[in-house]
């Protein structure tokens, strides 16, 4: 009797996870069983002027009667990276010399690779595997490692890209970077200062000066026998190498604000602060002339330098391109990667970064970044939110600003200096969540002439919303507090929510909906009595479990639509608040921030995965139609008319169309179909989408208006 109740136990337990399974994987089980996967041949590419229809001509396979296409702004460089190699890991500086490349890795050791055909690179060998390796330095045919914690390696070049080692240099420090100059090694090896080794005798080598023990030192440059030092402050400290075993501090540089990075090239000196690069001239090596500053930056943390060119990895996800002689940068390159280091020859570049492996990119096809508009903010742009053609700006770090949104006549406008987080609007105010500063409050009846009427200091809160005449407090971790808001210089407490981890939390009618960490979606209604009421709660079953900690929630016609952090978009039924059931779900690129729908489009902000477009006419059959890589990308979103405007913190508030859906779409066969595409409204360059409820494929730039 006993075997029969644990074998039916065991039953009906897989049981019930089987029957999950199936209703989880209907989308994967038709996708496993369609004979024909979606794919498109590449159209010829066509230019033409603004206002022209367009029409294609599409050969390809898996093309049915729920195939969709649409024409979107393309905002990378995928034609230009011409070819790849698949690596794991993660890169932190590469070299190259004659036909090969050496790239240092975090654990993974020296990997060097043949790059004769640089469209076909072919690992060569590997070498110190398991090492971290951070920085590769050449000085004739030697290559010094910075490898940590455990000191230099010193390697030496041999024939086709071999290497032989030579020795290794211990040290009770962390090794960083390095420089060799007259036989003396120069390394930056953080707490304990610059160190200088005696490697004339590689079989004796010796420490014979320590600089500035004590003080932070990660890097280091050199031009002529003088020595760039960024230490402790805002300051860069100029040492003569005359005598290489004792360096003489001759002069100093003060920055505004911390260098991040510094190289010289063709006697400039190229620093990296928080807010862009400085150029420097190094005519007088004692006394560095100030040139340039390239601003609008993510966060330009890494510089490495080319035959003409310095190339900045802003926020580990775009490029920018420095050039001594032009005042302007050549703008925001986008390879859709996290470059964390690049090398150049006279054509290509080779980029690694994240996980990605090494991409080689062709030089001469390169192109700007293509949005409508970037609105620069001073710090980390968050949250946002539009009125009568005004933009308001909460900035985690600057406070509030204000931009009309006829981007000519007037500029940003700071409105308030303590640092903001989120909005929310009742009637005509406007309540500015400003963390543990409290919350302000702006009359903007006149949209652009906002005025403080109110702050807040005791109310707390990290999202806002306002449900009747109540303002709704999300504390996130602390839970949700209710507050009447009708005596705006005197607002009452009503009710407290303490237990729950809030994510996300907006009001839609009469109810509120509560997107948690590990309660999921919560349903709550205000009665007359001014309290919390709970009336549903929805954890998503298996092999979803619990909601990530990236959520976002909007309602419209009773359907919510939920940003699930690294679950995708999930669906959910709930025109009967007290049960809601789940519609569907689909994956999207990146872990989603934030939701907003429009009529039938959901479109969605994703961490790695930029601005994600759901077509929603059937909320059981959400399709994927664009997916537009931008990177950076805070919770603000806002789509307004034609256009879709999105937070990308250090880079401020980026502007970009809305994609343009195909006029008319003629499935002829499983293999060819026409398609008919009305002009979109701004110039520039195109890529095509074509996506059913499985797949979706991207045919990149395949139209320019003008």
């Amino acid at each position: 009797m006993k075997r029969f109740l644990v074998a039916l136990a065991v039953l009906l337990f897989f049981g019930g996870g089987v029957l999950v399974l199936l209703w989880f994987g209907h989308s994967f089980i038709s996708y496993a069983s369609s004979q024909h996967s979606l794919s498109v041949d590449k159209p010829e590419h066509q230019s033409l002027l603004l206002g022209a229809q367009t029409i294609f001509d599409l050969q390809g396979s898996g093309f049915n009667q729920e195939t969709l296409v649409s024409l979107f702004i393309d905002v990378t460089n995928s034609e230009a990276i011409i070819g790849s190699f698949p690596l794991e890991g993660i890169f932190h500086a590469s070299l190259l010399h004659d036909d090969f490349l050496y790239l240092a890795s975090e654990e993974g050791g020296l990997q060097v690779l043949n790059i004769k055909d640089p469209q076909q690179p072919q690992l060569l060998k590997e070498y110190l595997t398991g090492r971290t390796i951070i920085d590769i330095y050449r000085s004739g045919n030697y290559l010094f490692l910075t490898c940590g914690k455990l000191g230099i390696s010193i390697m030496q070049l041999g024939q086709d890209g071999f290497l032989d080692h030579v020795t290794d240099i211990s040290m009770d420090a962390t090794a960083s970077m390095c420089h060799l100059f007259n036989g003396f090694l120069f390394v930056a090896a953080g707490s304990s200062g610059l160190l200088v080794y005696d490697v004339r005798q590689t079989e004796q080598v010796e420490l014979v000066r320590t600089i500035k023990p004590g003080s932070s030192v990660s890097k280091l440059a050199v031009s002529g026998d003088f020595l760039y030092l960024p230490v402790a402050g805002r300051q860069i400290e100029i040492y003569q190498l005359t005598e290489p075993q004792a360096p003489l501090l001759v002069g100093s540089l003060n920055l505004s604000e911390t260098p991040y990075d510094l190289v010289v090239h063709r006697q400039h000196l190229y620093v990296a602060t928080e807010s862009g690069v400085a150029l420097y001239s190094l005519v007088n090596t004692l006394q560095p002339e100030l040139l340039n500053k390239w601003v609008g930056f993510g966060s330009a943390k890494k510089l490495f330098t080319g035959l003409d060119h310095v190339y900045v990895s802003d926020s580990f996800y775009g490029v920018r391109i420095l050039n001594a002689e032009v005042e302007v940068s050549s703008g925001f390159i986008n390879l859709n990667i996290d470059p964390r280091t690049i090398s150049a020859t006279a054509n290509y570049l080779f980029v690694a970064g994240s996980n990605k492996g090494l991409l080689i990119v062709d030089k001469k096809a390169l192109l700007s970044r293509q949005v409508m508009q970037t609105i620069d903010t001073p710090g980390s742009a968050h949250d946002l939110f539009i009125k009568d053609n005004w933009m308001y700006v909460a900035d985690s770090r600057g406070g509030v600003f204000l931009q009309n949104l006829d981007f000519q006549k007037v500029s940003l406008n700071t409105i308030s200096s303590r640092r903001s987080v989120a909005f929310a609007v009742h009637q005509e105010f406007l309540f500015v969540a400003q963390a543990k500063m409290g919350i302000e409050v702006f009359d903007i009846s006149e949209p652009g002439r906002p005025e403080s009427v109110a702050v807040w200091p005791n109310l707390r809160a990290l999202r806002l919303a306002v449900v009747g005449g109540y303002l709704l407090l999300s504390k996130g971790a602390g839970g949700v507090e209710l507050i009447d808001v009708s005596d705006i210089q005197h607002p009452i407490s009503k009710d407290v929510l303490p237990a729950i981890h809030v994510l996300d939390i907006i009001a839609e009618g009469s109810l509120i909906y509560i997107a948690s960490n590990k309660e999921g979606l919560l349903i709550y209604e205000v009665t007359v009595h001014e309290k919390f009421k709970r009336l549903s709660g929805l954890l998503t079953p298996f092999p979803m479990n619990q909601f990530d900690l990236s959520v976002a929630v909007q309602v419209q016609n009773g359907i919510a639509y939920v940003a699930n952090g690294r679950s995708g978009l999930l669906v959910v039924d709930v025109r009967k608040p007290t049960e809601p059931i789940i519609l569907s779900s689909i994956s999207i690129p990146g872990i989603c921030k934030q939701v907003r729908v429009v009529d039938n489009k959901v479109f969605i902000t994703s961490h790695h995965g930029g601005i994600n477009v759901v077509n929603i006419e059937d909320p059981e059959r959400p399709i994927l139609l664009n997916s537009i890589p931008l990177p950076g990308l805070s919770r603000g979103l806002q789509v307004i008319g034609d256009l879709i405007y999105v937070t990308q913190k250090q880079m401020g508030v980026t502007v970009i169309p809305v994609p343009v859906a195909a006029d008319k779409v003629n499935i002829i066969s499983k293999q060819q179909m026409q398609v008919t595409l009305l002009s979109p409204k701004f110039p520039g360059r195109y890529s095509l989408q074509i996506s059913n409820q499985r797949e979706s494929v991207v045919s990149d730039g395949v139209v320019q208006y003008r």
